[in-house]
């Protein structure tokens, strides 16, 4: 724990900025517990801090009830406090002579994923700490940044992932051709049975929805809430997963299907329009990391929603470009958002995230396309689910089109 402290002191340096200050009250600030490596059970009922400047003595504040869970946390000097009395004047006494702080806020709640100190605590600390600013940049590093064995791990939990969703297609193929009753309930279990045989695991069920129950995005069966699958319909499948070992990074991809043997015109229309949309967004991501120039989400996001809106298609578009992966499928670092949000974040090598451009016709029909991007700790650009899909899957075609 110690050279975590010391990486986020150089941090706090090389940011120019006086002292990132991390806070909790009762497991508020998950970002703080995530950094500091404080197990999931730990009894934190009382105010916490840890004040890590730029130069000189980290200091841990705790209170006298509840010193154990923060133990571990090896700054170079602590105060115990007891009373809200010696609870402001333990904080005082630590940020006194500071000018800048960072904590994890986000003025006006333009980033809502790193806000997790609660206003009054910002009011109380900026009536004596001249500024206080957002934390979200120096966080990327210590929340959203992969290691070389979480990157090697996810490409092979991106391949068994796109295995499985290729295998439920297979299941509805295999149905219809003969002539049996299949629901998106029961492709969903499927789905989940194989998980569990290559020890993959998820935090909520798939996505698998026919063409009026894509048409809202986060649309998933349950066993008394389920359409039957017919011919001559979309179905999309968004699946998640990450490998049941600790640390280890989600896989989160969409494909869509269409029981006949020949896509509508209009259908595959839209279904090109998002195609190239994210394809645009994948071309930005390779130029800049190629070249070496910056890049923020809220540009990713940018590249692909300008594309679709110049097909007439832009209100059709009504969600984020991408989301930013750990071992929680939404993480906390950069999104693709310029549309929810307006992420200025940057990208970082060793990132992973999703672009997942889609188009919705309320009632009617829903398309997404959903693909991983992960960047190397030496920059390279990589997209471990691939081939990634670039038409529609017609699924009673002749031939097998998922093989």
């Amino acid at each position: 724990m110690r050279d975590q402290l010391d990486r986020m002191q150089a941090a706090v340096r090389a940011s120019g900025l006086d002292a990132w200050v991390l806070f909790d009250f009762r497991g508020s600030n998950t970002l703080a517990w995530s950094m500091l490596r404080l197990a999931p059970d730990a009894h934190c009922t009382r105010r916490w801090m840890i004040v890590i400047p730029a130069k000189g003595r980290t200091v841990k504040i705790v209170h006298t009830m509840e010193q154990l869970p923060l133990e571990h946390v090896r700054t170079d000097s602590t105060i115990v406090y007891a009373t809200h009395r010696s609870w402001d004047e333990a904080v005082r006494s630590a940020l006194a002579g500071f000018n800048t702080v960072a904590i994890e806020y986000s003025p006006m709640g333009e980033l809502p994923v790193i806000s997790k100190v609660d206003g009054g605590t910002v009011e109380w600390l900026k009536s004596f700490v001249p500024s206080v600013v957002s934390s979200a940049d120096l966080l990327q590093e210590f929340t959203s940044v992969l290691n070389e064995d979480q990157i090697a791990g996810n490409a092979i939990t991106a391949a068994l992932l796109r295995r499985a969703v290729m295998n439920a297609f297979r299941l509805i193929r295999a149905k219809l051709q003969n002539g049996d009753v299949i629901t998106e309930y029961d492709v969903q279990q499927h789905l989940l049975r194989d998980f569990e045989i290559h020890n993959l695991v998820c935090d909520h069920a798939p996505i698998v929805a026919i063409g009026p129950n894509a048409a809202s995005p986060h649309y998933a069966p349950t066993f008394v809430q389920s359409s039957r699958i017919e011919r001559n319909m979309v179905v999309l499948i968004d699946a998640w997963v990450r490998s049941s070992a600790p640390g280890s990074i989600y896989a989160d991809i969409t494909w869509v299907g269409y029981t006949g043997d020949t896509i509508p015109e209009e259908t595959e229309r839209l279904f090109g329009v998002i195609v190239a949309g994210r394809d645009a967004a994948v071309r930005l991501v390779r130029e800049r990391f190629a070249s070496g120039q910056p890049l923020f989400g809220y540009e990713v996001d940018r590249a692909c929603r300008s594309v679709i809106e110049s097909h007439g298609n832009g209100p059709l578009f009504i969600h984020r470009t991408g989301h930013n992966i750990t071992d929680e499928v939404h993480g906390p670092g950069t999104n693709m958002d310029d549309f929810e949000t307006h992420d200025t974040r940057r990208i970082l090598p060793g990132s992973s995230f999703s672009i997942e451009p889609g188009v919705y016709i309320p009632d009617t029909l829903g398309l997404r396309t959903e693909i991983d991007v992960v960047i190397g700790l030496d920059g390279s650009v990589a997209i471990p689910s691939e081939p990634i899909q670039t038409s529609i899957l017609p699924l009673l075609a002749e031939e097998d089109p998922t093989l």
